[in-house]
């Protein structure tokens, strides 16, 4: 029975050995980590950093955010704003050495719009507005008028 008990003390012994070098290489490594942090963080703790860090990424991301949701919001209104332009110039009466009458079609994406027509005449000159809606007029358009809106569609 005393060589079990022998043998049972050496092995505690040993793992005791064993135990005290995992502890200390376990607290050695964890000082030698907790050196570079230091290091790597310019005398702050790098963990300290990595967390500030992580605060203003999601400060970002929200910001991000924002900034889409403007961006949809002026998208959507862009769609509303004159992106297509027609303009004819042309000499009604045939008297005037300048072609200073004209036609000019002011349309969105849907082909809403107005077709503005200045009639510039020796005497006199007449500015006239109709309304535009899905590329159509609910009114006669003048030749002018139909070429300076089929201008403006096809831009």
């Amino acid at each position: 029975m005393e060589t079990f008990n022998i043998i049972t003390l050496s092995i505690s012994v040993v793992s005791l050995i064993i135990a005290l070098f995992s502890i200390y290489y376990t607290l050695r490594t964890k000082r030698r980590y907790e050196k570079l942090a230091i290091r790597l963080g310019n005398g702050e703790n790098i963990s300290d950093i990595l967390k500030k860090y992580i605060l203003q990424v999601n400060e970002l991301n929200k910001k991000d955010d924002e900034i889409i949701n403007y961006c949809n919001k002026l998208n959507s209104e862009l769609i509303k704003c004159i992106k297509k332009v027609g303009l004819i110039k042309y000499n009604l009466y045939n008297t005037n050495k300048n072609n200073l009458s004209f036609a000019l079609a002011l349309l969105d994406n849907e082909n809403n719009g107005i077709i503005i027509n200045s009639v510039y005449g020796i005497d006199n000159s007449n500015v006239y507005c109709k309304q535009i809606i899905k590329g159509e007029s609910k009114n006669k358009l003048s030749e002018e008028e139909k070429e300076a809106l089929k201008i403006a569609i096809n831009k």
